[in-house]
């Protein structure tokens, strides 16, 4: 599921906690709920819209390789920084791996 409303980035920015590397920001919340949420924030300064929606899509498409890997209940908000343009899928596979482990999102079983 995504993060849609104006709101609900809101709550997440206001309660949640934040681990960064150097091409994107993962802010992390509690929801509450028995499965994972997921919103992506990319300025216009990172580039045009063809470039951000190519980083939105190998973003999603890395979370999506790791999401079994994560404790359920958790809202997360993906900032993308400038450097972003240029991440191939491995390497955001590779970030997102672990800044998930930086924050002790991922289940015991998956720590290697």
């Amino acid at each position: 599921m995504r993060l849609k409303k104006n709101w609900e980035f809101k709550r997440v920015y206001r309660k949640g906690r934040a681990v960064v590397s150097r091409n994107v920001v993962l802010y992390y919340c509690p929801n509450g709920n028995s499965y994972n949420r997921i919103g992506f924030s990319i300025s216009k300064k990172v580039g045009k819209s063809v470039v951000r929606n190519k980083i939105k899509r190998i973003y999603r498409e890395a979370y999506l390789r790791i999401e079994e890997k994560l404790y359920k209940g958790y809202d997360f908000i993906l900032i993308a920084r400038k450097p972003a343009v240029d991440v191939s899928f491995q390497e955001a596979c590779k970030e997102l791996f672990s800044l998930c482990r930086k924050a002790k999102l991922l289940q015991k079983k998956f720590l290697k």
